[in-house]
Parts: structure tokens; sequence; C-alpha cells
């Protein structure tokens, strides 16, 4: 089957782009409508005059998104993508190339596992995993703090408290020095920001978190009343003394108490740390990095 590639145009595609992902990734994957809103630039294929396939390029060197029509399929249509996105991406100066993720909003960090025909896909081209991340979830209502918590924190003699105005340029700076690859989230968010202190008021951790409400376009898989928590982060000295944990749990009652529902948290390598403060497995995605050259 040949076909012709073209540029995204984000507004006139987009019809195409959210009919595609629904139906190429439902039902595993039933996301928002507005998901097609999250890819902005790349590469559409067409096929007897109709969009068959995208790819979303993130020019900072990932590929977040490729979506065939499933009835078009095993015809050369994914490959033909693929291989113009990492032509495009070479092009713009990218060394390597990274499957997921991409620019300020993202469906997801990798591959996800559940998807096993886009694993094979990517398999096939010769990428090759070389980890693994998972999203938790836990079910706010009822949530109750796991014992010894709250002992910890104050032993430490750390506080927390929700950013105010005031406290924003703070934690901006904190994230500069300490998460330099999360600050941009900081510095322009709808999110609230919670805040500990150390024992002489410095900052030592921060989170994200927001909701209840429709807070990515996971919601219809999550429910209308989900929240997230993300961006959880304490200071190397901070460490071990159970700030991170006490972030976590006060979050998550602070959003129980907001009325949430599912609590989210994406892209997570120390899945034990969360399990250990009501937190469950939900997805797990494949990690994977190719050079263009």
């Amino acid at each position: 089957m040949s076909c012709r590639v073209r540029d995204l145009d984000p507004t006139a595609d987009r019809g195409a782009v959210e009919r595609l992902c629904r139906a190429a990734l439902a039902p595993a994957w039933a996301l928002a409508a507005d998901a097609a809103d999250l890819v902005r630039q790349g590469v559409v294929a067409e096929a007897d005059g109709a969009v068959a396939g995208v790819v979303a390029i993130d020019p900072a060197g990932s590929i977040p998104l490729l979506v065939v029509d499933p009835g078009r399929q095993r015809h050369g249509i994914g490959t033909a993508l693929l291989a113009e996105a990492m032509g495009r991406l070479r092009a713009a100066g990218a060394s390597k190339v990274h499957l997921g993720s991409g620019g300020d909003g993202y469906l997801w960090p990798g591959v996800p596992a559940d998807l096993p025909a886009a694993v094979r896909f990517f398999e096939r081209h010769g990428w090759t995993w070389d980890h693994t991340v998972v999203d938790l979830t836990a079910d706010l209502r009822g949530y109750a703090a796991p014992a010894g918590v709250g002992e910890r924190i104050a032993a430490a003699g750390a506080r927390l408290a929700v950013a105010g105005a005031d406290d924003m340029a703070g934690a901006v700076d904190f994230e500069r020095r300490h998460f330099p690859q999360w600050s941009r989230f900081f510095e322009a968010t709808d999110e609230s920001v919670l805040v500990a202190r150390d024992a002489r008021g410095q900052v030592a951790g921060t989170l994200l978190f927001s909701g209840p409400g429709r807070r990515s376009a996971l919601w219809p898989m999550l429910g209308e009343d989900m929240a997230t928590i993300g961006c959880v982060g304490v200071a190397e000295p901070a460490r071990r003394a159970g700030i991170g944990a006490a972030l976590v749990v006060r979050a998550s009652e602070l959003l129980r108490d907001a009325g949430a529902g599912t609590c989210h948290i994406g892209w997570v390598w120390l899945a034990a740390f969360y399990e250990r403060l009501g937190y469950r497995r939900w997805r797990e995605y494949l990690m994977a990095n190719q050079a263009t050259g």
C-alpha cells in the first residue's frame, strides 16, 4: 500500500488524530478526546486520500506517539512514519531518540507494555529496552496514612505546607538547584505545590498535586474525580528522614478531603516506595533510546 507523508497540521488534523487514537488504542487505552491536543508537531501518512497514521515528534529528541489505523497496519505505514520521524530528529540535531514522553505534556513515558503489537513493532525495527517504569494509583476514598509516617517527620523537625504565592519563588529555586528537569513544571503550573521545610526552615522537598477533576487524558480510565501527584523530590541531604513519604501521604490526604477518587502517580522508578504508602502498580512502560546516526 502506497502512502504519502506530510507535515501534521495540529488544527486541521486534530479530528483524524483523535480517530486514530481511539481506533488503535482502545479498549486498553480509552483516552480522552483532548489527548489529540498533545500531538502538536509531527507527520501524518495519507493513503487513498485519508489519514492512515500519525507520528508525533518532539524536537528535543523523542517520539511521543505513533499510531496507525488498524485496518491499514502491516502495510509499511508505521515503518515509513518511524523512518521519517528519525530523519527529522536527526536533521534537528538530536543524536539520540527516546520513545514516549516529549514536551510539556505527555501520554506515557515509554511504550506501554500492555500494547504488545507496539512492543513487537519497535523490536522489529531494532529498538531494545533499557528499563521499565510504572504508573501507580490509589483509591483515596477512605485513604489512611500508614503507621509511623507522621512520627518520622516530626522527629526530623520538618513541617509541610501548601505553597502560597510568597512561597513559589523558593519552591522554583529549589527545583532549579536539585531537580532542574522539573523546574519548568513549577514555573508555570496550575497545580498545587506542597513544600517540606527542614528544622532550619529551608525547603527540603516538594511535589505537585491536583484534583479532583479531569486532570489528564487518562480521566476516562480513572474517573472524573481523579487526582494526580507528581514531581516528588527531596534534596539529597534531607533524604532518609521520611520527608518524601510525608509529602506523598499529606498530598493524598488533602486530595481525599477535596473529594478525589483515584489518584495517579506517573513515571515511577521506585515503585516499592509508593507501594508502602498505599499505592498499587497500574501500568508498565518499556523505555528505549536509539542513536540517530
